[in-house]
């Protein structure tokens, strides 16, 4: 698989960039009948069960060639008729300055920046500490586990309390063949977790989080280079993610580099 990657600069942000896509159209699949996604006029829009803004209901302009206004006018009709704000990821390496400068002409809130990351060879494999178990998820009462370890973690990055919960609600879903879940256990106790998806030849990882009273223990090391690994061994060409305040001098350590920046500005109501 990885003998037919593009490996220039461009061509692996191209792929990072489209499995980050990919992973908001399987947010919108997370919550079944409730999730929306729409692709149209040279955009990606997806829409989850929660109406919270940020990462849950989002677009990203596909098509280089459509007009930030056009990007914009579909974006806002599609979330105001769904009575909520939405996020706009802009790259770097993707002439998007025309976009960025469209949305904050609106008022579209600059909310943050963040360097998108990849991986480019398998990491050294780590054990876990003692008494602690990672398994990959494989039933409803994992990926209630996994829900709850995250939707209590993100709350330090200023994610509101349930906003994760509302969103997943369609376990089966995130058991499908092309998502892995991984989750550190210390006995009955879910203790971090990190999941990798798979698509367009490469692997992305999405929702590292660890309970806040088992952070200092290394977990999130350990669960990312865990999925890491596990997307490299599935035949991924390269793994990316993007990297929080709190994950980016994790991630750099285990040895990705950053690629790209990704920026989010906000449409609040």
């Amino acid at each position: 698989m990885g003998d037919l990657v593009d490996r220039s600069e461009v061509g692996v942000a191209a792929l990072a960039h489209a499995n980050y896509v990919e992973f908001g159209r399987e947010t919108a699949r997370w919550s079944g009948l409730r999730g929306e996604v729409l692709e149209r006029d040279g955009a990606v829009l997806w829409a989850s069960a929660s109406d919270f803004p940020v990462s849950m209901n989002g677009v990203v302009r596909a098509d280089p060639s459509a007009s930030a206004a056009d990007v914009l006018d579909l974006a806002d009709a599609w979330f105001g008729e769904r009575e909520r704000g939405y996020s706009l990821t802009t790259t770097g390496l993707f002439d998007d300055d025309d976009l960025v400068a469209a949305a904050e002409a609106r008022g579209i809130v600059r909310l943050m920046d963040v360097p998108a990351m990849v991986c480019d060879a398998r990491l050294d494999d780590r054990a876990a500490p003692d008494g602690v178990t990672v398994r990959l998820a494989s039933s409803a009462d994992d990926v209630a586990a996994f829900v709850a370890v995250n939707d209590a973690a993100y709350q330090t990055l200023g994610m509101p309390e349930g906003v994760i919960a509302a969103a997943i609600t369609v376990p089966e879903r995130v058991l499908a063949r092309q998502v892995r879940t991984v989750i550190a256990w210390e006995g009955d106790t879910p203790l971090a977790c990190a999941q990798v998806l798979l698509s367009h030849g490469v692997a992305g990882i999405y929702y590292v989080g660890t309970a806040e009273a088992a952070r200092g223990r290394g977990l999130a090391d350990l669960v990312t280079r865990t999925v890491t690994n596990l997307g490299f061994d599935l035949g991924a060409a390269f793994v990316t993610l993007q990297a929080s305040s709190m994950g980016d001098p994790i991630y750099r350590r285990m040895g990705y580099r950053e690629i790209d920046r990704y920026t989010t500005h906000t449409r609040f109501l």
